[in-house]
């Protein structure tokens, strides 16, 4: 990873190879996605917001180029307004001296208006929404041979585009965070080794908003109908993400101070993996009643 980091800060036209061609892979494996985004994160952290945003720009540009050859459009777009424009403002945000804790909360809150955003759309353009999510997922469906019937299938598959409301907004957050947490990951191997471990293992988001995100997912659990219903579930839906990342903040925590082997922690990653979601929420719970409770003082150390 640290020949990466290195090759990406090494020059533009690097930074801008990487970019386009971490992109081109998540074509066949989506997670390289993330790699693509952290490019462009990593040199804002390094070389400032300017160069950030040229690099970005440039990729943009011959992205929507391919992807317009290609017939591709939207995906082009996807990548440079969902992806390496919001890593390039988190990112930016980061190198001006604002906490990691204080840079989710902003991803969380741009998450928390694409949640009003897509619920509002859903309820706008309802029977659109389901055509498309019905025209493209349908087919597959039918040709993966469930053994069910027509009619069970699209039940099944207009309740996936009410789970892509309810959930999209917080997968967004994740994506974004991602992008970043490897963005500083490089750049502390670069110049800071241990440095970006030492940051994430204490991070805190505090009372106030600990009691903001009760409040949020106490709505969301008694409004579950309407318009209303759907933004608050999308927008407690990114408040559990967050709250994730302090709770994934103290098992590293733990894990250092113990001095566990590394195997738990992706033996923790692969558990949230298959017991999603109950896993995730476990952890969430975890990472908000640190605010109160403050886990890691509490932890001591391996003799």
């Amino acid at each position: 990873m640290q020949a990466i980091a290195a090759f990406v800060v090494r020059g533009r036209n690097q930074a801008i190879l990487s970019v386009i061609g971490f992109a081109t892979l998540a074509l066949f494996v989506t997670p390289f996605g993330l790699f693509s985004a952290a490019s462009i994160g990593l040199v804002t952290l390094t070389k400032g917001a300017k160069q950030g945003f040229i690099v970005a720009l440039i990729a943009s540009v011959f992205m929507l180029g391919i992807s317009s050859l290609t017939g591709q459009t939207a995906l082009g777009l996807e990548y440079v307004v969902f992806y390496w424009l919001p890593v390039w403002l988190l990112a930016q945000l980061l190198a001006s001296n604002y906490s990691l804790s204080l840079v989710i909360m902003v991803a969380a809150i741009i998450g928390m208006v694409a949640a009003v955003a897509l619920a509002v759309m859903y309820t706008s353009y309802e029977a659109q929404w389901n055509k498309i999510i019905l025209d493209n997922l349908l087919p597959i469906f039918k040709e993966a041979q469930t053994g069910l019937s027509e009619d069970e299938l699209k039940v099944r598959v207009l309740h996936i585009a009410k789970l892509v409301v309810n959930f999209g907004a917080a997968y967004w957050v994740l994506s974004m965070c991602a992008s970043l947490f490897i963005a500083r990951w490089w750049q502390s191997l670069l110049y800071h080794p241990g440095g970006f471990g030492e940051e994430y293992r204490n991070l805190r988001f505090g009372i106030i908003f600990a009691v903001i995100a009760m409040a949020i997912v106490a709505l969301a659990i008694s409004i579950r109908d309407g318009l209303a219903g759907s933004i608050l579930m999308g927008i407690a839906s990114t408040v559990v993400v967050v709250f994730m990342f302090q709770g994934l903040a103290i098992a590293h925590y733990v894990a250092v101070v113990r001095k566990l082997k590394v195997v738990w922690l992706y033996l923790l990653y692969l558990a949230m993996i298959v017991l999603m979601p109950y896993e995730l929420l476990l952890i969430a719970l975890i990472g908000l009643s640190d605010n109160w409770a403050n886990f890691r003082l509490r932890i001591k150390p391996a003799e």
